[in-house]
C-alpha cells in the first residue's frame, strides 16, 4: 500500500464531490458518500490492508472516530496503520484531529496519517499547510517510523477536477522528499525557466547560472553567496563542475531545509531574488497512469 493507491481511489471517487458545494455550504451527505467510495475502492485494490470507516480506538473512553482506518491483514512490525481524515481546509479542525489521532494511535506504532482536504468556503489552504508542517516536526521528534501527507482536492472547477489532486508529503524519518522547484530568469529580456528536482539541485543550477552571467573570482563569489559555496570537497557541499575566473572549482551547499532551525533555504532564495533569479516551489499533482505525477506552479 502506498500513497499512489490512495490517490487513485480519491481520483475515481471525486465525481461524487462535484455537487457538494452549495453556495457557502457543504453537502455533508455527499462527503460521507465520498468517504464510503474511497474506502470501498481501497478494499477492492488488494493492497494488503483492510479498510473501515468511523473506527474508534479500543480500550479508551474517548470516542474520536477515524474517517477511514487501514490495518494490515497480516500484522508485521513495520506495517504502518493508515489513518485518513476527510475535512474542509480549516486549520483548527485539521490540527485538532491530527493531535488526537497521534495521541491515540501514533505515539509508539508507525502510522501513515493523511489529511484529505477539500476547500472550505474561506479556503484556509495555506494555514492548513502550515499546521501539517508543524505536525511533521512533531513526528520527527517522537516517531520517525511515521509519515504525514496532505492530499488537497479542488472542487471549484468541475472541468479540471481530475487534474487537481495535490499531494504534499512530509517525511518524518529523514528520507528525502520529492519537492520540485522552478528557477526563472531573463536573458536579453527573454524569460527562461528550468525545473529542478530538489533544493540542492536548484542551488547548483542557480550558482551555475550566476557564473555564466558574471565573470568573478572565487573570493568575489564567496563574498556574495557565503556559506552556500565552497572551494573544496566537504560533507555538505557538491562539486558542480564549473570554475570561477581564477580557476577555482565551485562546490554548492546541499543540506538545505525549508523550515525550522537551520533552515537556510529562505536565505538562499532571497539572495537569488536580488540577482533577478526567482525560485518557486512547484505543486505535486496526481494525474494517474504510468507517470502518476506532474509538477506545476
Amino acid at each position: 500500500m502506498n500513497i499512489d493507491d490512495l490517490c487513485a481511489a480519491v481520483k475515481s471517487s471525486l465525481p461524487i464531490l462535484k455537487g457538494a458545494r452549495i453556495g457557502k455550504k457543504i453537502d455533508h451527505t455527499l462527503v460521507e458518500q465520498f468517504q464510503e467510495s474511497v474506502k470501498n475502492k481501497l478494499n477492492a485494490n488488494n493492497n494488503g490492508y483492510k479498510w473501515d470507516t468511523e473506527i474508534t480506538p479500543q480500550g479508551r473512553s474517548e470516542k474520536d472516530s477515524i474517517d477511514i482506518l487501514g490495518m494490515a491483514r497480516k500484522h508485521k512490525k513495520d506495517n504502518p496503520i493508515w489513518i485518513i481524515e476527510i475535512d474542509a481546509t480549516r486549520s483548527d479542525q485539521v490540527s485538532q484531529k491530527y493531535l488526537s489521532r497521534l495521541a491515540l494511535w501514533g505515539l509508539k506504532e508507525p502510522i501513515n496519517y493523511v489529511a484529505l482536504l477539500y476547500p472550505d468556503t474561506q479556503n484556509g489552504k495555506n494555514s492548513c499547510e502550515k499546521y501539517l508542517r508543524y505536525g511533521s516536526e512533531v513526528l520527527r521528534e517522537i516517531n520517525r517510523k511515521s509519515n504525514l501527507t496532505g492530499i488537497i482536492v479542488d472542487l471549484t472547477n468541475e472541468e479540471t477536477i481530475e487534474e487537481t489532486i495535490e499531494v504534499q508529503q512530509y517525511i518524518a524519518n529523514g528520507k528525502k522528499g520529492s519537492d520540485h522547484f522552478e528557477l526563472k530568469w531573463k536573458d536579453n529580456k527573454v524569460e527562461s525557466r528550468k525545473e529542478c528536482k530538489s533544493m540542492s539541485d536548484t542551488a547548483k543550477e542557480a550558482i551555475k547560472l550566476y557564473l555564466r552571467k558574471n565573470t568573478v573570482s572565487f573570493t568575489q563569489l564567496k563574498d556574495y553567496w557565503g556559506k552556500f559555496v565552497e572551494d573544496h570537497i566537504v560533507s555538505k557541499a557538491k562539486n558542480i563542475r564549473v570554475k570561477t575566473i581564477d580557476g577555482v572549482t565551485v562546490h554548492t551547499y546541499t543540506q538545505f531545509r525549508q523550515y525550522g532551525i537551520c533552515a537556510y533555504w529562505p536565505d538562499f532564495v532571497k539572495l537569488c531574488r536580488k540577482k533577478k533569479m526567482f525560485i518557486t516551489k512547484m505543486r505535486k499533482i496526481y494525474i494517474g497512469g504510468p507517470s502518476p505525477y506532474i509538477y506545476k506552479i
